[in-house]
């Protein structure tokens, strides 16, 4: 907490604070709600993992038909505008998925903010926050000219590490509930030079040079590494990409450097396998490596309900449902072997179903005025692991960007809306919410409280 007076940066209706993929669609929704909106943003620029980190894949589907429609589908419609965007039909699984350019994905959200009159700040770290019993009243940012004060009737905390919430004082959930260790994290690399003449030859090598990769990183003689490919993939215009993986706390300044520093320095090793062994990779150079850190697990805010492994396993339906998801338990080796659950195929859902994401999850249960979205969503280790991919993430901060503004609309607490006007304006708004399965499952509570 910060004690001293300090100047006012300024004051709003709604702040959301941190621009990656839920804290921007938390944003836009809150703006097209009637609110005023400011992002707060400690990058240079707005997208997040999906910019910084270059993590530009969505998935949508079930396997069976697409289920995650509304901000999404709006920011793929505009990136198609750009010609930055394509549909990968043969990803495993058959996830209906979404390759994007994330330069173009930054032009996109600036895009946005300037139409909507969004007051954007990034280079703008959230340092403290300033509370007052269970009311969020600022946060403290830090300025070019100082600590200065943001204040606003409501927050959505999208910061990805539940940097809001924890400097308000609430309840966080860290890692998994055995030892805190949270998912393994990787830092992307691109690769340029590929000998085109190659092509086929290139792809059709894509599984055995696998394969090989695996062996020599379980004999300990190339590092561990995430995914990779080859080829004429959109993003990388016909180049290679790969992962480097790594583990450590996100956050702890000096481990955070560490693990991005570790990761780098495996590139060289990567490189030089890439030349020896792969057809059309005499000549490979790398190209750029992600600004950022792929961080998949950190803090979590403590929210009305917790969303666990059971409410993925089970494909639970809730009353309170913003959205769907469909996505595995999918848990990145917190080791940072480069193993993820997803590969055990026994695990992924049946084709065609889902879970629904409850709003509960994103309302704060020790901040009356703070709701959350994103990788800091009230969740278990595991739970969160079912919600991390982007699209599920995009759902949230719609809901929760909605919710913000509706709250100040009807004159009450995010916890104390009318859930199922919010559930209709999601609707409006291009969501796909299973309107049955919000009923039966009001339904069964309503019978369990009987």
């Amino acid at each position: 907490m910060v004690s001293e007076e300090l100047p006012t940066l300024l004051e709003t209706d709604v702040v959301v604070v941190g621009g990656g993929p839920a804290g921007m669609c938390a944003a836009i929704a809150a703006a097209r709600a009637g609110v005023k909106v400011a992002i707060i943003e400690q990058w240079p620029v707005l997208g997040g993992q999906s910019t910084m980190a270059r993590v530009c894949m969505w998935h949508t589907s079930d396997r069976q038909r697409e289920v995650i429609f509304g901000l999404t589908q709006e920011l793929v419609q505009r990136l198609e505008s750009y010609d930055a965007v394509q549909r990968v039909p043969d990803f495993p699984q058959s996830h209906e998925t979404y390759v994007f350019s994330p330069e173009w994905m930054t032009l996109v959200y600036d895009d946005m903010v300037r139409e909507l009159g969004i007051r954007t700040f990034c280079y703008t770290p959230c340092v403290a926050a300033r509370t007052s019993g269970r009311e969020l009243q600022g946060i403290v940012v830090a300025t070019k000219r100082g600590l200065q004060i943001v204040r606003a009737g409501r927050f959505v905390d999208a910061t990805g590490d539940a940097d809001v919430g924890f400097f308000a004082g609430c309840r966080t959930l860290i890692g998994r509930e055995s030892d805190g260790k949270v998912q393994g994290m990787t830092l992307v690399a691109n690769f340029d030079n590929l000998d085109k003449s190659r092509r086929e030859e290139i792809e059709a090598a894509h599984g055995p040079m696998l394969e090989l990769m695996g062996q020599l990183r379980d004999r300990g003689e190339l590092p561990s590494f995430g995914p990779h490919w080859f080829g004429g993939n959109f993003i990388y215009r016909w180049s290679g990409s790969l992962a480097a993986c790594t583990s450590g706390d996100p956050l702890d300044n000096e481990d955070l450097t560490r693990m991005t520093m570790e990761a780098r320095a495996k590139l060289p090793e990567f490189l030089r396998f890439f030349r020896e062994n792969y057809p059309g990779c005499e000549n490979l150079e790398l190209a750029w490596t992600a600004a950022a850190l792929g961080v998949r697990e950190s803090r979590r805010v403590r929210g009305r309900h917790i969303f666990d492994a059971a409410d993925v396993l089970e494909r639970r339906s809730f009353p309170d449902a913003v959205g769907h998801g469909f996505w595995m338990i999918d848990i990145h080796d917190p080791d940072g072997s480069g193993y993820t659950t997803w590969y055990d195929t026994t695990t992924h859902p049946e084709p065609g179903t889902t879970y629904q994401i409850p709003y509960r999850i994103l309302v704060a249960d020790d901040m009356d005025n703070l709701l959350v979205a994103g990788r800091c969503a009230s969740a278990t280790h595991e739970g969160r692991a079912g919600l991390g991919v982007q699209s599920h993430c995009h759902v949230m901060g719609q809901a929760a960007g909605t919710a913000a503004a509706l709250s100040l609309i009807e004159g009450v607490y995010p916890a104390d809306i009318d859930v199922a006007a919010l559930q209709q304006r999601l609707i409006a708004d291009g969501v796909w919410i299973d309107e049955q399965r919000v009923r039966d499952a009001r339904q069964a509570e309503n019978n369990a409280e009987a």
